[in-house]
């Protein structure tokens, strides 16, 4: 990869590579830089950076033997920056820089340059410190913006919330994943075993793919110790235990969930603003992802909420005001037409990213309709490479699929994971999409990244409907 200098606010996590050490603007910072594994403080030495106080993440992989797979693993390794750029907020760890470093030929060397904290959440789960109970709503309100995105965390804990000038920060989205809609049902193991065991939900804990819901039991583990250690300090050790009463003797979740429940209702009698904490907390714990609360939801819950006046949603405020871009992502996600045309004649760009996504994964076709005459790029990408079919397709919108194809939408369009509208679509058992994405060309036998066809994600799901159409479609084409 060649060097790609970052000129604006946009292009932020597009790495620069440096040859020599030299070049490189940043240092140790200290006697003792390192926080822990891959993570060091340091600080700025030269131009724009020179004396800002900052943590240097630093991934160290295989190069792989041969240019093309070298270039598949540095995308993979800028898709972390990529995704901590595109979900951008006063409670997200901002990123500075990102970079390689020329090392030695076998092996890939990346860095990504953040913003400095204090501490992390973890530290005000021990005796003597107690979490604000404004986090809740700070924490709640940045999940459901992530999500707004489409963005999907993937590995929250206390560890990974940081902690400036009393304010929490979401940070590391090493494997973090960008979907807007359903996930396709995976049952990969050597894909998700990068994963906190601690918090997982039970269906990542069994191998299964991390949806947004996997993301709101993660956080109603987090609440539940935040809650403890505010109100029932004493509480804490016993919790603990209860996290190691499976067979395994390891802290999890999901292992005693039923047990986790049982203590809760054992031992926790909140009243007041805690009860409100707690009950959501007992719904996003549920052991089945369909029954849990969405982060809108929480987020509605939480803004109506007040304790002597004081409303408790999220009230800090952003380093910059919501631009007209950002107003126009929201009001595709509601599905409101007036706002969105509104955005439009004020100057927003319809290429926003995730815009004509959010409309086409909710079955906006009015929407969509209406982005698409104002210029949007029918085949505009999210960071993940997925263009508005590939949302409509994974959420069952013919409508949808019909205007975009239409409007000349690539039918064999790949997202990162070398995915099309036809993998989401089969994965669904969605067959008069199915029909109609044929009939658009279509190809059945494209792989994804894991050598999987849309065959394969029907028969994961046992859409028989969907296999005997596909296998009708490859007869007819003989």
């Amino acid at each position: 990869m060649g060097v790609c200098i970052s000129r604006g606010n946009d292009e932020l996590y597009q790495p620069r590579e440096y040859k020599e050490d030299s070049e490189i603007p940043f240092a140790p910072d200290g006697n003792a830089p390192l926080i822990c594994g891959c993570v060091e403080k340091v600080k700025g030495t030269s131009g724009r950076f020179r004396g800002l106080k900052c943590v240097r993440k630093t991934i160290i992989t295989p190069s792989g033997v041969d240019s093309s797979s070298q270039d598949v693993k540095k995308r993979k390794l800028i898709q972390e920056a990529k995704i901590l750029h595109y979900a951008r907020h006063h409670h997200v760890i901002r990123l500075i820089h990102t970079y390689f470093e020329k090392g030695n030929e076998e092996e890939i060397k990346f860095a990504v340059i953040m913003d400095r904290a204090d501490g992390n959440l973890h530290e005000y789960l021990k005796p003597g410190k107690t979490p604000s109970k404004r986090w809740f709503g700070c924490l709640i309100g940045v999940i459901h913006h992530i999500h707004t995105l489409g963005i999907r965390h993937r590995d929250i804990k206390p560890s990974n919330i940081l902690i400036k000038d009393q304010q929490v920060l979401l940070a590391d989205f090493g494997i973090s994943q960008m979907g807007l809609g359903k996930t396709m049902p995976t049952t990969n193991l050597q894909r998700n075993s990068q994963r906190t065991r601690e918090y997982c939900a039970p269906e990542v804990d069994e191998g299964r793919t991390r949806g947004r819901s996997a993301d709101i039991f993660s956080l109603g583990a987090v609440f539940l110790e935040m809650l403890v250690a505010h109100t029932y300090p004493d509480g804490y050790t016993e919790l603990s235990e209860v996290l190691k009463t499976s067979s395994s003797q390891t802290s999890s979740y999901a292992k005693n969930i039923l047990e986790i429940h049982e203590w809760i209702h054992e031992n926790l009698h909140p009243v007041d603003w805690q009860a409100t904490i707690l009950s959501s907390c007992q719904r996003m714990l549920h052991p089945d992802r369909s029954q849990r609360p969405v982060a809108e939801e929480l987020d509605s819950i939480w803004s109506s909420f007040s304790v002597s006046g004081e409303c408790m949603a999220c009230n800090c405020e952003s380093v910059a005001a919501m631009t007209e871009d950002n107003k126009l992502v929201e009001a595709c996600t509601r599905g409101s037409k007036d706002d969105v045309e509104r955005l439009l004649k004020a100057g927003a760009d319809p290429n926003t990213i995730s815009a004509i996504h959010h409309a086409a994964a909710r079955g906006s076709t009015a929407i969509v309709q209406a982005l698409l005459d104002d210029g949007t790029n029918v085949d505009v990408p999210n960071p993940v490479g997925q263009t508005a079919l590939h949302c409509a397709a994974r959420n069952g919108h013919e409508d949808v699929i019909k205007l975009l194809l239409k409007n000349g939408a690539n039918v064999n369009a790949k997202d990162e994971n070398e995915q099309t509208a036809l993998h989401g679509a089969a994965g669904q058992g969605c067959e008069s999409i199915i029909r109609v994405l044929l009939e658009g060309n279509a190809d059945v036998d494209t792989e994804d990244l894991d050598g999987d066809t849309a065959f394969h994600f029907a028969a994961r799901r046992d859409h028989s409907n969907v296999l005997d159409l596909l296998e009708r479609h490859i007869k007819e084409l003989v």
